[in-house]
């Protein structure tokens, strides 16, 4: 008679708890963009980057495998996932940005190169320091690299020292393919990183 009883209370009271996991689930799924909320890969990868996104930090289904680029199935415009790092030793600052394949077309990663002076020059990008009110560049016009085999752009811009504070790298668009619509490749950034990092800090 009291397990019959115990039952009576239990049972509402385990449906209630599913209630609540369900609710729950609902709401961070509606919280966690997918890619087909979006129109294009560079804007999806825009919000990736402002909800926290990283090859070690996924956002909802934006980056299924975990390499920094959002929904890359997208088509056009495109952005990439810029790092920034510091070199103690050299003191220089340095970076990377992964870019995404197109999701058509012949050429495999269009937007590795093309600035003001033409499409064929290197990728141009900026470092800002971040403070109140307008963030103040650090160093700007530097090219990076194109790596076409890997997708990878690259840079390094050499200097003595700075001040310790939060820094990012900032990508100029490339020159539009043409003169009409969105560029399809706009400028995008990296998410701010303390530099230098304390010693024996990973990340």
């Amino acid at each position: 008679m009291a397990a019959h009883a115990l039952s009576r209370i239990c049972l509402p009271l385990l449906g209630l708890a599913a209630l609540a996991l369900l609710a729950a689930a609902a709401s961070g799924s509606a919280a966690s963009p997918g890619c087909q909320e979006f129109s294009s890969q560079g804007d999806a990868q825009t919000v990736f980057i402002e909800l926290g996104g990283s090859p070690g930090h996924a956002v909802g289904s934006l980056d299924p495998d975990r390499d920094g680029i959002a929904c890359e199935g997208l088509p056009a415009p495109y952005a990439g996932h810029a790092t920034i790092g510091y070199n103690r030793a050299g003191g220089f600052l340095f970076g990377t940005a992964s870019m995404p394949a197109a999701a058509s077309g012949e050429e495999r990663f269009p937007c590795l190169q093309g600035n003001r002076r033409g499409p064929e020059g290197p990728r141009r990008l900026s470092v800002y320091r971040a403070q109140e009110g307008d963030d103040r560049p650090v160093l700007t016009g530097i090219g990076a690299e194109a790596r076409p085999e890997s997708g990878r752009l690259v840079w390094k811009a050499p200097r003595a020292t700075i001040v310790p504070g939060r820094y990012y790298v900032a990508f100029a668009e490339a020159i539009p393919l043409t003169p009409y619509g969105r560029s399809q490749c706009p400028g995008f950034r990296s998410r701010q990183t303390w530099l230098p990092r304390p010693s024996g800090l990973s990340r």
